[in-house]
């Protein structure tokens, strides 16, 4: 069996193949496909796939892209490992990472790939994964949302953690594994509000706790807060508070 844990950059030129040895997969940056039994599915960040030994597989990257391997034996000397082992690895799955798990996942490479040739490190990082995972999965099973209505906390944990980048609808289905259809019309029942919406709303209050409490450059504030350029932050804002960012600094903290 290969390496157990790594942190790997997947070819753009397809390739297929199968192994003796279970795999599981975790986005990490950029985009990826796998193709699992005729059913192919982006593995990007919140996102990833279990891969029972022997499964056959295509996979590709789409341009720059990350992806955590965790590999694991079919059969394993330590009970409760091969308890697990067997409980994750039923049959070929997708699955999505609600915010702790991605955050956890982002902690953990950033560990292995400072120190890549420490292999008590890549292990215990890849066993953390694997615990981590089969909690989180059944803890959806168990109480998939939150007394019958869609549990937004864990969407805004997710929307925090990534709100320098586009976070598309298609994420924030995947936190409450449902179709994005499906969580769109849910969403708006419960919020009265399109998810779209709701993400800048949380930008921009996140924007305004910032003006009050630190000197950043505008220009930063709108790349760290996701607005792609110092002029979609003040257009946006300004709708908002009725005052540019500038001025709502200025006066906020008179």
């Amino acid at each position: 069996m290969r390496k157990q844990t790594s942190v790997i950059t997947l070819p753009t030129r397809a390739d297929q193949h199968d192994h003796g040895f279970h795999q599981l997969v975790f986005g990490l940056e950029g985009d990826t496909e796998f193709d699992l039994a005729g059913h192919c599915r982006p593995v990007t960040t919140g996102r990833g796939c279990l891969l029972p030994s022997s499964t056959g597989h295509a996979f590709y990257g789409l341009g720059e892209n990350r992806i955590v391997v965790v590999n694991l034996p079919e059969q394993s000397d330590d009970r409760e490992q091969q308890l697990r082992i067997e409980q994750l690895f039923r049959r070929p799955d997708y699955f999505n990472c609600r915010a702790d798990l991605t955050q956890l996942l982002q902690v953990l490479s950033r560990e292995m790939l400072r120190n890549p040739a420490d292999s008590l490190l890549q292990d215990a990082c890849g066993s953390t994964l694997v615990c981590a995972l089969q909690r989180h999965l059944d803890e959806l099973r168990q109480s998939p949302r939150l007394h019958g209505k869609l549990n937004l906390q864990l969407l805004d944990d997710y929307i925090d953690l990534h709100m320098e980048r586009r976070i598309s609808v298609a994420e924030l289905a995947g936190c409450l594994c449902l179709s994005a259809s499906q969580f769109y019309q849910r969403f708006r029942d419960q919020t009265g509000q399109t998810p779209q919406h709701y993400v800048l709303e949380r930008r921009l209050q996140a924007v305004a706790q910032a003006l009050l409490h630190n000197d950043l450059a505008l220009s930063q504030l709108a790349e760290h807060y996701g607005f792609g350029n110092q002029s979609s932050l003040t257009r946006h804002f300004s709708r908002r508070f009725g005052l540019p960012p500038a001025r709502y600094r200025r006066e906020q903290r008179r």
